[in-house]
């Protein structure tokens, strides 16, 4: 049901940008946002004795930046506090929790529009830096670890202008996100290396300035 929300609200955002008629955004301007931010993994992981295995959703604080260079062209940073997120095995429970940065750079197209309302559409790059990993459960005393990794993002979003260069907006990122993790000091048959799908959707509701 998650992912069927989340993939509704992707489509619903793209269906706004191709719906307007065509003057948005200028070349030169930058646009600051923050607000709540989530990441709902969608893919998960299969430990070598057999054990799926999964995080749950995270939420912290948002924050990204547009950069206009043309009137429609933009380039969006994404950032965040640290998303914290349980990491759970199955007939196991939770064993861990992971602290992570999920930094993503796109190239933006924002479309024309004769409204306050501001669509774009993206796509880009992420690197997530995993920055803490804390065992528990039956991993207790236990070592993990996990790799940083690189992946492609996609993005749908858009701003509504309010008086004098704020906005609300919203925006929603698929991103690719694949990690080997490592057990070590479990004993058997938990020690191992494997691989780790997170796939998150992120999304975020914020309040944005323009300058």
């Amino acid at each position: 049901m998650k992912k069927q929300l989340l993939n509704g609200a992707f489509a619903a955002i793209i269906g706004i940008t191709t719906a307007l008629p065509a003057m948005a955004y200028q070349a030169g301007d930058m646009v600051l946002r923050g607000g709540l931010a989530g990441v709902l993994p969608t893919g998960d992981g299969l430990h070598p004795a057999g054990l799926k295995t999964e995080a749950d959703d995270g939420y912290s604080l948002g924050i990204t930046f547009t950069y206009m260079a043309t009137n429609n062209i933009g380039v969006g940073i994404l950032g965040a506090w640290p998303f914290k997120h349980d990491i759970d095995v199955a007939t196991l429970g939770t064993v861990a929790e992971i602290e992570h940065l999920p930094p993503t750079v796109t190239l933006q197209y924002h479309f024309d529009t004769a409204s306050k309302l501001h669509p774009y559409v993206g796509a880009g790059i992420n690197y997530t830096i995993f920055l803490d990993e804390d065992t528990e459960g039956a991993l207790t005393g236990a070592s993990l670890d996990l790799d940083d990794s690189w992946g492609v993002a996609l993005e749908a979003g858009f701003d509504y202008e309010l008086q004098n260069d704020w906005s609300v907006g919203a925006a929603v990122w698929w991103i690719d996100i694949d990690t080997d993790a490592t057990v070590s000091g479990a004993g058997a048959p938990f020690d191992a290396s494997y691989e780790v799908e997170i796939d998150p959707w992120v999304f975020m509701l914020s309040v944005g300035k323009k300058f």
